[in-house]
C-alpha cells in the first residue's frame, strides 16, 4: 500500500496555505504525513503551491515528495501525477489537510479492501478520507481522468462508518477554526 498525500493546491478559500498552519506543536501536513505513516507506512507527497515548504516537511520524515507542474488545475492534476508516479501497488488519497485521520480508519480500509476496487470511509453519511484502491485500478484511473467522485461510482466502493478525523478539513478559516475547537489550540500542544 502506498499513500499518496495530496498537498499541491492553492489554499484559495484560506486564503493562505492551509498545509503550513498549526497543528498542535506541528502543522496541518506534518500531522497528516505521521498519522499516514505510522498506519500505511509507505508514502509520497504530492507537492505544487510552495513547493519548497511542502518538500521541506516531506523531507523531514525521509518520504519522497513528486512535483506536479499542473497544480493550478486543481486536485485532480495533483491525484494523477501521484498516481503515475508509483508502481504496481495498492494506494490510498489522502489530502494534506486531514490531520486527524484516525489509525483505525486506515486500518479498518486496508482489512476491507480485499473485497472491493475501492474503500472510503463516511462519517454520518459525510463521504471522507482516504480513499483507497486497488492497484488493479492505476491504468483506468489515470486512461479516464475523471474526478474521483465520478470513479468511484463506476467501480465497486465499500464504505465504513469512520471517526469524525475523515471529514474534518481545513479548507476555509471557519473549517480551521472547528478543527482547533475539536482537538485543542495549536499553541497549547493537543
Amino acid at each position: 500500500m502506498t499513500g499518496i498525500i495530496l498537498a499541491a493546491g492553492l489554499s484559495s478559500r484560506m486564503g493562505k496555505n492551509k498545509l503550513l498552519l498549526p497543528f498542535g506543536s506541528k502543522t496541518i501536513l506534518a500531522s497528516s504525513i505521521e498519522n499516514a505513516i505510522s498506519a500505511i507506512g509507505h508514502v509520497i507527497v504530492v507537492t505544487g503551491n510552495d513547493r519548497e515548504q511542502t518538500e521541506s516537511i516531506a523531507a523531514a520524515y525521509n518520504i519522497d515528495s513528486i512535483y506536479c507542474p499542473d497544480y493550478r488545475k486543481g486536485q485532480l492534476a495533483s491525484m494523477l501525477k501521484g498516481i503515475e508516479s508509483i508502481g504496481n501497488d495498492d494506494f490510498a488519497i489522502i489530502p494534506g489537510d486531514l490531520p486527524m485521520i484516525a489509525g483505525s480508519d486506515f486500518r479498518k480500509a486496508m482489512e476491507l479492501l480485499s473485497s472491493y476496487d475501492a474503500v472510503r470511509p463516511e462519517h454520518k453519511g459525510t463521504p471522507g478520507h482516504p480513499v483507497m484502491f486497488r492497484k488493479e485500478n492505476r491504468e483506468s484511473i489515470l486512461e479516464g481522468r475523471l474526478p474521483l467522485k465520478e470513479y468511484l461510482k463506476s467501480i465497486r466502493t465499500g464504505l465504513f462508518e469512520g471517526s469524525i478525523g475523515t471529514i474534518l478539513d481545513a479548507d476555509t478559516p471557519e473549517a480551521y477554526a472547528r478543527l482547533l475547537a475539536i482537538y485543542g489550540d495549536p499553541a497549547i500542544g493537543n
